[in-house]
């Protein structure tokens, strides 16, 4: 009986610290402000950004505090925007050497995972991770645990959940001591190594693999995807590694394009039916770069046109596509693109079955004078997403700037986007994670204050408006108080249906959908039909549901209510 309590103890805790908590207002509306989580003497540099699961995030960084040499730290910032944990951050690992190349997932349970590679050995770089809870406290031994310590570098790293609590992590391995290699490793919630000492091998084949986009199957395993030049010349190839670490694909990877030119540069992501969709930059047209992309079934079958479907052929180049999910099987994909000889941000939509949604070659995010590269994306949460990049449009110093795109490839905020930061000093390399409200939170590296960086942050809502008070648990758009949805209840549950209550003015159209927190839609369907009242229905549609925290979402028009339920084992 101990235990049950103290189990119920411990899912309450979870709970808490997911849950929304009455904090200040602290977000900043003028975008020369924003919000610090580290100004500490010399550099910070690279952060990357996760979903804390209750409309803040978690961000980490590489660190130079120590004027010898860089370490990881993390921080918390709440979804009103007051930072959580211990000033400047978290040391996560100060072990002696360099720390860099730092990757994060979530950890289901309002913390996060962190991977890095590591240089203590003073002789080749290795692979570690650590995990920090919600409450900033670091879990794991200290400085990390060893995901592969084996001889040459393990380098440019991947990392996704394995909806267990824990982490699958994917590298660049030099331990042939002649070509790159893909491996892979599966560390546990509790930080236990689950599979081969030093990582099962996804690639082993001749030439050099690189560069891993790596994408939760769902299951426990992952679907990762490198660029390869076995054949001689760089080709994008995939392999599936399961939850008990064996690799059930074709041996060395399936083959996604082995056109002529060079193919390099690919990103992914789920396509809900355990596989993945993956963009990259393609050079078979032999003089400049354009933007390709292709699906890989959950079999690990390619359905879609043989060497990929064409997202933009344009003139001039067209670099760095990020992608995200549309919430509905397909993509949306971002680049920065030359094709008027300046570079400017553009994005288009691919479906389920490989057809391209918007205008040809692209939709313009932003075309405004000046450099704008480096994009990043995330869902919006309503098959849309949005798009942040590094803008120079000032002719000064680089800006964060942000812009909106609907599913139907409608620009949704004033054109060229909504800055995030104006500040004086450079600010880049955003990241960006959703606020589970159809908004996002984005954090950068800051210059603000002279040439030492910082990382600063900034939440933009839905709208595109920023700061101003928390978005958790509020209706969207004024809704009225006949447009309701209660809270999940029992939460946490422990699977089995999952029975959402929730109360409409009149027959108008209105939708329920249940989404990960990455904003990928599980279930939904249509309730207006339903009529005025209260009502119940379940909604995970007789799904197993894994453990996780995920988002139940009414819509009416441009009006919605949020709520969030936690799924233990």
């Amino acid at each position: 009986m101990r235990e049950v309590r103290a189990f119920v103890c411990a899912g309450l805790l979870c709970l808490a610290l997911l849950l929304p908590r009455p904090v200040a207002a602290a977000w900043p509306t003028d975008p020369t402000l924003n919000v610090p989580l580290c100004t500490t003497a010399n550099l910070r540099e690279s952060p990357t950004i996760t979903s804390d699961g209750a409309g803040g995030a978690i961000v980490i960084w590489q660190d130079y505090r120590n004027g010898n040499d860089f370490d990881i730290y993390a921080q918390r910032i709440s979804a009103a925007g007051a930072v959580l944990w211990t000033a400047d951050g978290v040391a996560l690992c100060t072990a002696s050497g360099d720390q860099g190349g730092q990757t994060i997932t979530s950890d289901g349970a309002g913390g996060a995972i962190v991977t890095w590679r590591d240089y203590r050995s003073d002789s080749t770089w290795d692979m570690y991770a650590q995990r920090i809870s919600a409450a900033g406290a670091v879990l794991w031994t200290a400085d990390g645990v060893a995901l592969c310590t084996t001889g040459g570098d393990q380098i440019d790293h991947a990392i996704v959940s394995d909806s267990a609590g824990g982490a699958v992590v994917t590298w660049g391995d030099y331990r042939s001591g002649s070509t790159w290699d893909m491996y892979a490793q599966r560390i546990s919630a509790a930080g236990a190594v689950l599979w081969t000492a030093d990582g099962v091998a996804l690639c082993t084949a001749g030439g050099d693999q690189w560069a891993p986009a790596s994408v939760a199957d769902g299951g426990g395993g992952a679907i990762v995807t490198w660029y390869d030049s076995r054949g001689g010349n760089d080709d994008i190839y995939t392999q599936h590694i399961s939850a008990d670490g064996t690799v059930p694909w074709t041996t060395d990877g399936v083959a996604l394009c082995t056109a002529t030119g060079t193919q390099n540069g690919p990103t992914a992501v789920s396509d809900g039916a355990g596989g993945a969709i993956v963009a990259w930059e393609d050079g078979r047209s032999g003089g400049s770069y354009d933007i390709y992309t292709q699906r890989i079934s959950a079999a690990g079958e390619v359905p879609w046109t043989a060497d990929g479907v064409a997202l933009c052929t344009a003139t001039n180049w067209q670099a760095s596509p990020v992608i995200t999910s549309d919430g509905a099987g397909g993509a949306i994909v971002t680049w920065y693109d030359s094709r008027s000889d300046n570079d400017d941000i553009y994005a288009q939509r691919v479906s389920t079955d490989g057809t391209v949604q918007w205008t040809t070659d692209g939709v313009a995010l932003c075309t405004a004078t000046g450099t704008q590269y480096i994009p990043t994306i995330t869902s919006d949460g309503a098959d849309g997403a949005i798009v942040i990049w590094q803008d120079y449009r000032d002719g000064n110093d680089f800006d964060i700037y942000a812009q909106r795109i609907s599913a139907a490839g409608t620009v949704q905020w004033p054109a060229d986007g909504v800055a995030l930061c104006t500040a004086s000093g450079d600010q880049g390399g955003p990241t960006v994670t959703s606020d589970g409200a159809g908004g996002v939170i984005v954090a950068w590296q800051d210059y603000r204050n002279g040439d030492d960086s910082d990382i600063y942050a900034q939440w933009v809502r839905a709208n595109g408006e920023l700061g101003g008070d928390a978005p958790v648990d509020v209706p969207q758009g004024g809704a009225p108080l006949d447009f309701a949805l209660d809270p999940v209840r029992p939460n946490p549950t422990r699977g089995g249906a999952l029975t959402v209550r929730f109360t409409l003015a009149s027959a108008a159209a209105a939708s329920l959908e249940l989404l990960d927190v990455s904003g990928r839609r599980i279930a939904g369907r249509e309730v207006g039909s339903l009529g005025a009242g209260q009502h119940a229905l379940s909604l995970d549609e007789g799904q197993h549901l894994t453990p996780g925290l995920y988002l139940v979402r009414l819509n009416r028009g441009a009006t919605s209510r949020t709520t969030r339920v936690a799924v233990l084992r």
